[in-house]
């Protein structure tokens, strides 16, 4: 499955690589890419993870998913 997430506060490729090692931890989740111009994270996944999974890996992190 694939999921878009809008990711606020990525401005750089070391917030990026911050997000994609948050995602990659997600059990389920087979690869993550980061486009930083849009601020989006397009996640793979072996079947469908809540959003709120998601909002939870970035808990402690600066970064916010918007949609």
């Amino acid at each position: 499955m694939k999921k878009e997430l809008v990711i606020e506060g990525m401005k750089c490729d070391g917030c990026a690589n911050t997000v994609r090692e948050k995602f990659e931890a997600i059990e389920g989740v087979q690869s993550v890419s980061i486009d930083l111009a849009n601020k989006k994270a397009i996640i793979e996944s072996q079947s469908a993870i809540r959003k709120e999974i998601f909002v939870s890996a970035l808990s402690e992190t600066k970064y916010d998913v918007l949609t």
